[in-house]
């Protein structure tokens, strides 16, 4: 990855025209490129602090796992976007344990825990970035959560499926359907009873590693007049 990649990354940060030059220098010496294949553990709880991450390329999945190994996704995270919660031990808002894992092949750029604890106490802009983006993705633990409790599986299947196709850009889903029911927290086994269910109505089709959306109108009457 060269300088100019670099700094393509670092410049879209809204902090970036608002530190020192040797702040900026400070963050290019320290920055790390690292890479994690798909099921690869990001980060837990109980592991060293990491820092921030810039997603470069790939989707990273952000969820808490229960005492019994029960996993709650939170959000996912694509291209471009910045995970702060793998920086959780100096955000003081943050008091649970955190799982952060490749849910494909991911390459990210780190800035380090010190490096970014060191901006936040110094700047207050970096302070504002950090804490505005845990909103947003408190935002987004709201959304999963009111899912969870208010929408049957579904329900949760079509919205999921509706988001994943914008977010791709396509109706044909490169998603699995372990993929799948990880994002909405539910078992495989009633994920797969689901799907062959829209498959059946034609809204639907599935092969290997990918879930064709036939009919988006009727996810959508699917989410609204379902309850």
């Amino acid at each position: 990855m060269t300088s100019t990649d670099v700094n393509v990354y670092l410049k879209n940060l809204s902090f970036w025209n608002h530190i020192s030059d040797d702040d900026k220098r400070l963050i290019i010496d320290k920055l790390h490129l690292l890479h994690y294949e798909a099921g690869q553990s990001v980060h837990s709880g109980e592991d060293e602090c990491l820092g921030a991450l810039i997603i470069r390329r790939g989707i990273l999945r952000t969820f808490l796992l229960s005492d019994d190994g029960k996993e709650t996704t939170m959000f996912r995270l694509r291209e471009g976007s910045i995970c702060i919660l793998s920086a959780s031990c100096i955000l003081s808002a943050i008091t649970f344990d955190v799982q952060i894992e490749a849910e494909t092949d991911c390459d990210v750029l780190l800035i380090p825990s010190a490096v970014f604890q060191s901006l936040m106490k110094n700047n207050i802009y970096v302070e504002n970035f950090a804490y505005r983006l845990m909103t947003e993705r408190f935002s987004d633990v709201i959304s999963a959560v009111e899912r969870m409790f208010f929408m049957n599986l579904r329900q949760r299947i079509a919205v999921f499926l509706i988001d994943e196709s914008v977010a791709q850009r396509s109706s044909t889903l490169a998603l699995t359907q372990e993929q799948l029911a990880k994002a909405i927290g539910s078992a495989r086994e009633a994920v797969s009873r689901n799907l062959k269910l829209l498959v059946k109505d034609g809204c639907i089709e599935i092969s290997r590693g990918t879930i064709n959306i036939l009919d988006k109108k009727m996810l959508y009457e699917i989410i609204s007049t379902e309850g």
